[in-house]
């Protein structure tokens, strides 16, 4: 396996100290090093430690919903594991969006957001390179960056696709791609849980040879299609592509056909979801739905009516005046419902903590959070969530 003798935490501490990026060895599965330039809680890798040490090859890279990157390269009982790496530093919303996956409080928030902030921003392409000098001196390859694209899919889904699409078969394939358009357009979860009943099969004409990068071909055909599809409907353009990069990056991610095709349904569900938000506005005006945006978008933080009325160059009182003209709801309480909507899907994964919850949405403690809970709701967090269980 070595082509000479080496100390392998030698070098992975050096590439750390080198690159600022955290590198950790794991032998038989089993955690040996762990080396970073500053001492962190919680390891983020752990979100995804299952999936990256169960990957195939000796050399791959994984990309998380957040855009970060993990490197993973494997030698026998080795693994090696780099990152998270970023081309650009996580904004505050995303930095809280990963310390609720982590379960981090607010007690511990400061130090977790330090230690992510303190991981300098580096191309994928650099960090790949990292891993090519690792793996040449774990197994002997001499790959470059091109050779890390995606690797073929297991043998089970390897042979090639050579069926090709007759007329009728297409034109099932436009009918079936019409009515999901159509329900996502729509905002429509009633007519999306009945089309998900009934399960079609979508084949489009041929996009490859190799079955598993037509179906992924497919899927990105239809984020793009079905993100248009949601602009015309009054989605921002820039929020309706984020959702589109994700999905594409989780399906570039997929190595069996089941996975994609469940995340097919996810990513038609949350467009729809989307436009479903969208429509229960009780006006189409630009003013609901900038407020809207930048509740979403600012979600974890304690938002005031000076904070969205700056956001949108216009004076608090007049912004205040505006929504409750076309919406006939007070501003500060518009925060408020959309926020505890929020709080009423959180609290369906029974792993995350009321006071995580509360934090996680911004509030000042968990009583002010139980209390504003209960207002729009009637019940507690607590009585919401054994309800749901």
């Amino acid at each position: 396996m070595k082509t000479l003798t080496f100390d392998l935490a030698y070098l992975c501490r050096k590439m750390t100290d080198m690159s600022g990026l955290p590198i950790r060895i794991y032998e038989n599965s089993q955690l040996i090093n762990r080396f970073s330039v500053v001492d962190f809680l919680i390891d983020p890798a752990d979100l995804y430690i299952e999936v990256l040490l169960n990957r195939e090859t000796n050399v791959s890279y994984f990309l998380t919903e957040r855009y970060e990157y993990y490197g993973i390269i494997k030698s026998d009982a080795t693994a090696i594991i780099i990152g998270p790496g970023r081309e650009a530093p996580l904004d505050n919303q995303q930095l809280r969006d990963l310390a609720f996956q982590l379960n981090i409080t607010n007690r511990d928030y400061g130090v977790f957001s330090d230690f992510i902030l303190s991981i300098v921003p580096m191309p994928l392409e650099s960090m790949i390179q990292m891993m090519c000098t690792i793996n040449h001196i774990l197994n002997g390859d001499k790959l470059n960056v091109s050779d890390l694209h995606l690797k073929e899919s297991p043998a089970s889904e390897r042979a090639d696709y050579y069926q090709e699409s007759g007329s009728a078969d297409a034109y099932k394939g436009y009918n079936i791609e019409r009515q999901i358009l159509k329900i996502v357009r729509n905002g429509d979860l009633e007519a999306l849980e009945e089309w998900a009943r009934q399960a079609p099969t979508l084949r489009s004409g041929k996009l490859s040879d190799n079955l598993l990068r037509h179906r992924k071909n497919t899927f990105i055909v239809t984020a793009t299609l079905a993100a248009r599809a949601v602009i015309e409907s009054g989605v921002k353009v820039d929020e309706a592509f984020k959702l589109s990069d994700l999905y594409i990056q989780k399906c570039e991610n997929c190595r069996h056909l089941d996975d994609i095709n469940y995340l097919l349904y996810e990513m038609i569900f949350s467009y729809t979801k989307e436009v479903n938000n969208l429509k229960k506005l009780t006006t189409q005006d630009r003013i609901s739905k900038d407020v809207y945006y930048y509740i979403l978008s600012h979600i974890s933080e304690p938002i005031k009516t000076s904070d969205i009325a700056q956001a949108m160059y216009i004076s608090r009182s007049h912004l205040s005046t505006l929504f409750k003209k076309e919406t006939g709801i007070n501003l500060n309480d518009y925060i408020h419902k959309i926020k505890i909507e929020k709080a009423k899907e959180l609290l369906s994964d029974s792993s995350k903590s009321i006071t995580l919850i509360s934090d996680y949405l911004g509030y000042s403690s968990s009583s002010h959070f139980n209390r504003i809970f209960k207002q729009l709701t009637k019940e507690t967090p607590k009585k919401y969530r054994e309800k749901c269980q």
